[in-house]
């Protein structure tokens, strides 16, 4: 569930991407990407991208631990491409912005915290010419916590 209000545009980065239309402050909850959410283990989440499973593929990613989310139907959220500066924090399926934002700011993600560490669907870093490699579950949460008390101290309020 997105509560900023963004519009999905081409991107440099890559294909289409998510792009806010009004400035969003510092610590603002972006997206809960849980609300209606369909939950898998990693196993399932793996098997459903080796069959080929568009909306996992497309939606899936990991929500705390061995688990992961996918979305019921595609929505905007999943044209959130990765980068390695993010405009968001992920943390247990919720993203907040790292800082503000202005309209025309792409949403973008550090995609090794969403996808599996043994991932089956590959992803590319574009601007580095890499494919990205999920985190282990502890290590995962470990640093997306630690992103997430630094944005806290950084902050008055979350929004």
């Amino acid at each position: 569930m997105l509560f900023v209000n963004a519009a999905v545009q081409d991107s440099a980065i890559s294909g289409k991407g998510l792009f806010v239309k009004d400035p969003v402050r510092k610590g603002t909850v972006v997206s809960i990407h849980g609300a209606d959410a369909v939950v898998l283990t990693e196993e399932q989440y793996q098997e459903k991208q080796r069959k080929g499973n568009q909306l996992v593929i497309s939606t899936g990613i990991r929500w705390v631990g061995r688990y992961f989310l996918h979305a019921k139907e595609s929505r905007p959220e999943a044209f959130i491409n990765h980068s390695t500066d993010p405009s968001l924090l992920y943390h247990c399926g919720i993203s907040f912005a790292r800082r503000d934002l202005q309209p025309g700011d792409e949403l973008t993600i550090d995609y090794t915290l969403f996808l599996a560490e043994e991932d089956v669907e590959g992803f590319s870093d574009v601007a580095r010419g890499v494919p990205i490699t999920g985190l282990a579950p502890r290590e995962a949460l470990i640093v997306s916590t630690e992103q997430l008390l630094r944005l806290l101290r950084e902050i008055d309020d979350i929004r």
